[in-house]
């Protein structure tokens, strides 16, 4: 069993992996959670229903829901889920086991983890985000000057949701920078902590 050696990451690399999780999990998750259990916290009030069963302001054309779930919800859901997934991601990326598999994880567990796994996914998600934030300056003025309360949303995302979101923009590619120097060289410094190679 040969221990595998592998740099742990800067501290600012972990600040940005931090901001990484944080910014989706704890800046997003719970807000849209409300929502998609139905209750408009901080949304408008009187457009959020329609929207929620897909009947109003973008929500039309999908379908009324699958398995009694409205429409909305189902939106909510597969939103919170790519935030959560992208937050465990920003989190391997300066966690051990974005190096090392688990050992808990059948036929993986010790082994390490190929580079392209974690990096594929950050730079295809760093990409997208920042190609849509450059966006941004011209949607966001334009969107609260027509804000009605036919939009449940817009305020709520323009004030809460845009740093959140930049935040995540700016954090996940650092993050993703940090990891991809520490892997893409063959080092024998400072092992991780008990991990050991099959």
């Amino acid at each position: 069993m040969t221990r595998l050696a592998v740099p742990l990451p800067p501290r600012w690399a972990r600040i940005a992996g931090t901001v990484g999780w944080a910014a989706p999990v704890l800046g997003f998750v719970p807000l849209h959670i409300a929502w998609m259990l139905g209750i408009p916290f901080l949304a408008h009030e009187a457009s959020f229903d329609a929207w929620y069963h897909g009947r109003g302001h973008g929500t039309e054309s999908y379908p009324d829901g699958i398995l009694g779930i409205p429409a909305g919800a189902m939106y909510l859901g597969l939103l919170t889920l790519l935030a959560v997934l992208g937050g465990i991601l920003s989190l391997g990326l300066i966690s051990d086991w974005g190096l090392i598999y688990p050992r808990w994880i059948p036929w993986l567990g010790g082994r390490r983890v190929p580079p392209w796994f974690p990096l594929t996914p950050t730079v295809l998600g760093s990409v997208l985000m920042v190609g849509y934030s450059l966006t941004l300056p011209v949607r966001i003025p334009r969107a609260i000057a027509e804000a009605s309360p036919d939009d449940p949303f817009t305020l709520t995302g323009a004030f809460i949701g845009l740093p959140v979101f930049l935040a995540w923009v700016i954090a996940l590619p650092v993050a993703g920078w940090s990891y991809y120097q520490r892997t893409r060289r063959n080092t024998q410094t400072t092992p991780l902590r008990g991990e050991e190679e099959p």
